[in-house]
């Protein structure tokens, strides 16, 4: 909309509304019915509120007073907790290595757990070091194992794969996934060392994503002929790909599922170990050749991640080619976590967030946040960053660093704001932790349509190579779902059959070739008791595996007799669940993403403009409301909705988001949100700004005086482009009478701001859009305007590279970039820092909605709105 037509269009908006605009003056309509003041607040913050950081030891080479000054410096930023992983060592530092499970190990992670609880925080470990599981005692009996199938003879070898990244004392092959006898003798190592009277637990055990590479276990022979029916050894060709392919892949399908079966029984192990330990457990399920959403619900917090950087369509998200990897991130697969939790009741479900966005040293906190908003979209409410490194404070710039981490720690640049970005997640999970999840279709997924192949043997469900879901009718489904406003949870089998889908108003089965028989049964169960139960397109066609087949089928088409009226075809999905008591949210049609909670009195939305455009509007929800208050986790400022109806006026710029509280029975207490709209044009900040830098090195440059808002890079000396830090913008500006509000746009900022009026902070910038409300911090006349900008650490790193000084002195991998190549700055350009605006100030003036037919004006009167000169002076 063109800015000559704004307040024409609000003059004569749409719906039947009458919309004046006014200035200083109040509504005088009828007070809120119920003035409840815990309306418009936010929750107090609780410690798993704030995010967590994977918290890598390297060489374990720990002491006490560095513990507790990385926990106090990671707490002072707004973080939460952080997960210990011991890992490879640092070069010249070997006399500080601790051995893995060594007494003084033990003691390091008792105290950190202590310190953690001192501050208010937790702290979560790996069981073991690296990644996979295993070390040293992991002997031949319980390593991770391929099976072998030569000259019509059955053995097992041992698969190549050892622990990753292994600390000191835990080399060795990694554990059989397979094997919960396996997993019981490697836990009996831990049972010595952590059992101790004095010996404080983390909160949590951790399991990182599979990265296991066998396929077999000694077990498994007898353990398929107890689940499966028959026996495997009869049909060793089949399981090889050797004859009818239908039946290879039954064969195939069986031995999957066995799999499935005893990695569940595995990790099931390790979850009751940890839970005589007085600890949760944290699982990344992906990865595996398993069911993943009963893999994700055995463990108290299940754990997706994500890797690269995703394809925004919000505009000023900068993705240069060379700064990204080719692999982008899928929410659907993030989903399949938050959904194992939904399902199954568990408040948390955590997320790996940011591995790889960016290269080292050139990630901005303004390319994290929508990543972190996707994963809150998709059910996520408990983010770990990847991630800090633990670094003693001796250790000279950029400190201890794991080669695959986003640097989200206090030797980075970018941790100067990030307490802004903290607080703004902080806000986000008090919402999204509280309550309980509103999605309202339960969406099968068939995982038997996936391991009905006759090609390989074990099948990797990887966040790298998604096809497997996104490519697959459910994966269709669940996109279309998303598209039309509907919100949903994958349900497993064995899910549905524990008679986990009763909290959902429908079931959607995606057309799918293999179901068990249990299943339908299931589903036909539950629509004969009156819950919908929708199958798109057509009735399951087959049943999976091959014990008994002909006598499966012939019950199957029993079964299926006459179902037919159960069978919606998916083109009309949408107008088959409005016909259930499924909640659409038809605010998607104007580009708006969500996610919704239920709260005692109503419901929670947390809503993301994740387009190219703004929404500038009514929106209308879906269940029915009272009333609604709007949250702005970045400001934290909170207000009473306007509302007309069903229908609540929402400004959203790309980017943004908002917390919506709303009341099902009676209207929201409070001040009312403001509508803001121009005033009249933008004014470019013009003068002479100064330049001071404030914080950063390796040394602070010089002042700079300038009229031209540049790059420091150009304008400054040499130590200018080779720093990583913070500088202060200054200049004078004349504010004149006559404006509500005013808007400041700090334009192209490399990379955060604060900006300050008059010696009082009045905002934070650290993510589009660069801009936000700052008239109460000004005043008529002269204002001094400040504005501390802080940029990436990408030009000092690049410097140290061209001088050739050795920072990379870590064993193993050592440092690599996001591609996986040797890391080697030299070759950068130098990066963009500093403001390089321009810089702009917008007068605004509220809006007063009337949602009536019948307008009231009394004591009210119209505002010409007035025309504003701008200067800003030169000093």
């Amino acid at each position: 909309m063109k800015k000559q037509n704004r307040r024409e269009f609000l003059k004569a908006s749409a719906l039947g509304t009458s919309i004046l605009l006014m200035s200083g003056c109040l509504e005088n309509a009828e007070i809120q019915d119920v003035l409840i003041k815990e309306d418009i607040n936010w929750p107090e913050p609780k410690v798993e509120n704030r995010p967590g950081c994977y918290w890598w030891w390297m060489g374990s080479a720990v002491d006490k007073k560095n513990i507790t000054w990385n926990l106090e410096t990671m707490r002072k930023a707004g973080m939460g907790g952080g997960t210990i992983v011991p890992i490879y060592g640092v070069k010249g530092y070997e006399d500080r290595y601790i051995r893995h499970l060594s007494p003084k190990f033990v003691e390091m992670v008792s105290f950190a757990s202590k310190e953690a609880k001192r501050l208010g925080m937790w702290v979560d470990m790996t069981t073991g070091t690296g990644w996979p599981f295993g070390g040293p005692m992991i002997t031949d009996d319980y390593c991770d194992a391929t099976v072998v199938y030569e000259n019509g003879k059955l053995s097992q070898r041992f698969s190549g794969r050892k622990v990753k990244r292994a600390a000191p004392g835990n080399e060795g092959m990694a554990i059989n996934p397979f094997s919960a006898r396996a997993m019981a003798f490697y836990l009996q190592h831990f049972d010595g060392p952590f059992g101790g009277d004095d010996v404080v637990m983390p909160r949590a055990m951790y399991h990182d994503s599979y990265e296991f590479m066998g396929n077999w276990c000694k077990e498994l022979p007898a353990e398929f002929k107890r689940r499966r029916g028959y026996d495997l050894m009869n049909h060793l060709p089949e399981l090889f790909g050797k004859g009818d392919t239908d039946i290879v892949a039954r064969v195939k399908s069986d031995y999957r599922e066995t799999l499935s079966d005893l990695h569940l029984d595995y990790l099931r192990t390790w979850v009751r170990w940890s839970k005589s330990k007085g600890c949760t457990t944290r699982n990344q399920a992906h990865g595996s050749p398993s069911n993943l959403l009963d893999l994700y619900a055995a463990s108290g917090i299940p754990e997706t991640e994500t890797f690269g950087a995703t394809s925004f369509r919000i505009p000023g998200i900068r993705r240069e080619p060379d700064n990204v990897r080719k692999d982008e991130p899928q929410p659907l697969i993030n989903r399949m976590a938050s959904s194992a939790a939904h399902v199954t009741g568990k408040p948390l479900v955590a997320a790996e967030t940011c591995t790889w966005i960016r290269n080292h040293f050139r990630t901005a906190l303004s390319q994290a946040k929508p990543e972190i908003d996707q994963l809150f979209l998709n059910g996520i409410n408990h983010i770990f960053f990847h991630g800090t490194c633990y670094s003693p404070k001796d250790a000279p710039w950029p400190g201890w660093l794991f080669y695959a981490s986003f640097e989200y720690n206090p030797r980075n640049a970018i941790w100067r704001d990030a307490p802004l970005l903290n607080a703004y997640i902080t806000r986000c999970q008090s919402i999204l932790q509280s309550g309980t999840p509103d999605n309202d279709v339960a969406l099968y997924w068939p995982v038997y349509d996936i391991w009905h192949n006759p090609s390989g043997m074990q099948q990797m469900l990887t966040v790298h190579h998604p096809e497997w879901l996104t490519r697959s009718m459910c994966g269709k489904v669940a996109a279309q779902l998303k598209a039309e406003g509907f919100g949903f949870d994958f349900i497993s089998d064995r899910q549905l059959l524990a008679g986990q889908s009763k909290a959902y108003k429908a079931i959607v089965v995606p057309q799918t070739a293999h179901m068990p028989l249990a299943t339908l049964k299931k589903l036909l169960a539950l629509a004969t008791s009156g819950q919908p139960v929708l199958f798109l397109d057509s009735l399951p066609a087959d049943v999976p595996g091959f014990n008994k087949l002909q006598d499966r089928r012939a019950e199957q088409k029993r079964l299926l007799a006459g179902q037919e009226r159960l069978v919606v075809k998916s083109a009309v999905l949408k107008e088959a669940l409005a016909k259930t008591k499924v909640i659409r949210e038809p605010m998607v049609e104007q580009g708006l993403d969500f996610i919704r909670r239920r709260h005692e009195s109503g419901y929670h939305y947390f809503i993301a403009n994740m387009s190219a455009r703004p929404v500038d509007g009514w929106i209308k929800l879906g269940p029915p409301l009272a009333g609604a208050v709007i949250m702005d986790p970045g400001s934290a400022q909170t207000g009473v909705a306007t509302q007309h109806g069903d229908k609540l006026y929402l400004q959203l710029k790309p980017g943004q988001t908002r917390i919506l509280r709303t009341f099902d029975k009676r209207k929201a207490a409070g001040e009312p949100w403001p509508i803001l709209i121009e005033a009249g044009e933008p004014f470019i900040v013009k003068g002479t700004w100064k330049v001071k830098f404030i914080d950063g090195g390796p040394i602070l440059p010089a002042d700079i005086t300038t009229t031209e808002l540049k790059s420091w890079t150009e304008i400054g000396d040499d130590q200018a482009r080779r720093f990583a830090g913070t500088g202060r913008y200054s200049i004078e500006i004349d504010i004149p009478e006559g404006a509500e509000n005013w808007v400041i746009d700090i334009g192209d900022v490399r990379e955060s701001a604060r900006v300050f009026i008059n010696g009082k902070e009045a905002a934070g910038l650290y993510s589009v859009p660069y801009s936000t409300p700052i008239g109460k911090y000004l005043k008529v006349g002269r204002n001094l305007l400040e504005i501390e900008v802080t940029n990436l650490s990408a030009n000092r790193i690049r410097d140290l590279d061209i001088r050739k000084v050795q920072w990379q002195i870590f064993q193993d991998i050592n440092f690599v970039n996001h591609n996986y190549k040797k890391f080697d700055a030299s070759k950068w350009p130098l990066t963009p820092s500093g403001l390089l605006g321009p810089v702009t100030l917008t007068p605004m003036t509220k809006v007063v909605l009337h949602a009536s037919s019948q307008v009231q004006l009394s004591n009210c009167t119209n505002v010409q709105l007035p025309k504003f000169e701008l200067k800003g002076l030169e000093n």
